[in-house]
């Protein structure tokens, strides 16, 4: 929205030009400071927030102040002995973006009010010499010509930001519908899992001790019950599920699945110093998280290739992995993506820091997007 608004700012300026060169040399210098350079100055900081996103409500707000008081002053600026082809007053382009700038700051009721507030003060400010003594009718069209422009602006930004707001609301529920969702499913398969070792373990070693008779049969089920509580300490101790593997193993993996899974060219290269495994839960996150952010070149960078590129060597019994995910597609702002997007959040960076490991996204645009995960620790 503050990009549009830049825009329409600057399109009425370029129409305002000839006005503003002919009037400044009428208007007093203070006004010019004020209301011509100060104003222009505050356009160019309007423009620049609009691009980074960040400080466009203080700057509209001040542009809008700006735009009301500059009318209002215009008659003790500008002498009455203009010429009378002298025009009307070139902050005039400016109304509507005025209106605009009030109600992206302060809301749009406050908005409507600001528009009709400066249509009545440029009714008045239009019939003064100068202004070329316009006659009344034509001050009293003209003005409601721009405050019924500014009120149909003011309502826009109102239902698009109303709109906007019920977006993320609805976004915030799905997630939040999703996470527990999530939840209930590890939550459930984890009962499955104590419900399974239960049944086929310590219900077993129980029946077994309760219908033994013989020193035999009780020493068996002595053996049952000390299975079952070793099973029960496994379980306990929540042991990986995935298997240690080495660099070049993790490699084939990332090749294997991204190629079935993506239509873009994807090369998987491994450097390995020295052999050595790492453990299941660091094969299984830096897999999940590289397969992803391949994942999301090819769902979101319109990139035609991209490169795997996996380093790793090992001092003692520490080891160092690096891997390298690199596109040639279009590119993006990682600071403009927002927190619901869990592609980079969770699947990336979350996965990552499970496992103590990091991971950095650095794009730029038009010139791809390199995501660079890392991670040291002890082998397998």
């Amino acid at each position: 929205m503050g990009r549009g608004i830049s825009a329409f700012a600057l399109l009425l300026l370029l129409q305002a030009s000839g006005s503003i060169a002919q009037q400044s040399i009428w208007a007093s210098p203070w006004w010019n400071a004020v209301f011509l350079w100060g104003f222009l100055a505050l356009i160019v900081v309007f423009v620049a927030a609009s691009v980074r996103g960040r400080g466009l409500s203080v700057s509209s707000g001040v542009l809008a102040a700006l735009v009301l008081s500059g009318l209002a002053l215009w008659p003790v600026a500008v002498p009455t002995t203009v010429p009378p082809d002298i025009g009307t007053p070139w902050l005039w382009a400016m109304i509507n973006v005025g209106a605009a700038w009030s109600a992206f700051a302060f809301g749009s009721v406050i908005g409507c009010g600001y528009t009709v507030v400066v249509g009545i003060l440029f009714a008045v400010v239009r019939t003064l010499p100068q202004s070329s003594s316009a006659p009344w009718p034509i001050a009293i069209e003209d003005a409601a010509f721009a405050t019924v422009l500014g009120i149909i602006i003011c309502l826009t930004i109102g239902i698009l930001r109303h709109a906007a707001t019920s977006v993320d609301l609805a976004a915030d529920a799905a997630i939040a519908r999703y996470r527990d969702a999530a939840a209930e499913t590890a939550l459930s398969n984890e009962r499955l899992r104590m419900d399974g070792l239960l049944h086929d373990s310590v219900m077993t070693a129980l029946l077994t001790a309760a219908q033994s008779g013989s020193a035999r049969e009780r020493e068996a089920s002595g053996e049952l019950a000390v299975s079952a509580m070793e099973r029960l300490d496994v379980q306990g101790l929540d042991r990986p599920e995935a298997a240690p593997a080495s660099l070049t193993e993790l490699a084939a993996r990332i090749r294997f699945t991204t190629a079935d899974e993506t239509a873009m060219l994807v090369g998987v290269h491994c450097d390995a110093s020295s052999p050595f495994r790492l453990p299941g839960t660091v094969v299984r996150a830096v897999f999940e998280a590289s397969t992803e952010a391949v994942m999301n070149a090819a769902r979101h960078s319109q990139a035609n290739s991209c490169e795997v590129r996996i380093t790793g060597h090992r001092s003692g019994k520490i080891a160092t992995v690096a891997v390298s995910i690199k596109d040639n597609g279009k590119g993006f702002r990682p600071e403009l993506v927002s927190d619901r997007r869990l592609g980079i959040k969770v699947s990336i960076q979350g996965r990552m820091r499970t496992i103590g490991g990091e991971a950095h996204i650095s794009s730029i645009i038009g010139s791809g997007t390199d995501v660079r995960l890392s991670w040291s620790g002890g082998v397998a």
